[in-house]
């Protein structure tokens, strides 16, 4: 019996088996995930978010609202342009987003740090009727920095999504207006 453990074709025998076998359990796994049932977003039935019957709300079968198109922003600061990465991004819940990336006026990446960027777009957005939704348990917006809020123009939110790391690209996450905030 030793023997057979040390010889390199039952080792590779022994090695298959158990990847196969870790295979088939990550996709046991992933089937049964797809058929647990959806839990209910937080807050359910409070305000506009948890209401019976609004969609993409969590509800089996009921399709997702899409989320707002790059045209939703607006004109961009002058020397910015919005560039979507055309894709929707929608999680279990039915809550679905869009991506959009802050660049130069000719598409090319920009030269300044990505905060700065996002605090321009934000700024252009307030200076355009756009307003600053607060965090729980914030009572003013001097409590919290700008590109760390949320913002709204009663349809759309805004909400930054660039990566913290040195040299990331300005992101911007946008979504439905009826999508918790924070």
């Amino acid at each position: 019996m030793m023997a057979l453990l040390r010889s390199r074709r039952m080792l590779y025998v022994l090695v298959g088996l158990v990847v196969v076998g870790l295979v088939v359990s990550g996709a046991v796994g992933l089937f049964q995930s797809f058929n647990a049932p959806t839990t209910a977003a937080p807050g359910g039935g409070q305000g506009q978010q948890g209401q019976p019957g609004q969609p993409g709300q969590g509800q089996q079968g009921a399709q997702p609202d899409p989320p707002p198109e790059v045209g939703s922003l607006g004109r961009p600061p002058s020397g910015f342009t919005y560039v979507d990465q055309d894709e929707a991004h929608c999680d279990p819940q039915g809550l679905c987003f869009r991506l959009i990336v802050i660049a130069g006026e000719d598409g090319q990446e920009l030269d300044d740090d990505a905060e700065e960027s996002v605090q321009t777009v934000y700024e252009h957005l307030l200076d355009n009727g756009w307003r600053q939704e607060l965090p729980p348990g914030t009572e003013s917006e001097d409590e919290i920095a700008l590109v760390d809020s949320v913002l709204t123009d009663g349809t759309t939110l805004v909400a930054d999504s660039t990566a913290p790391s040195a040299g990331a690209l300005p992101v911007l996450m946008l979504g439905n207006a009826g999508m918790p905030a924070y």
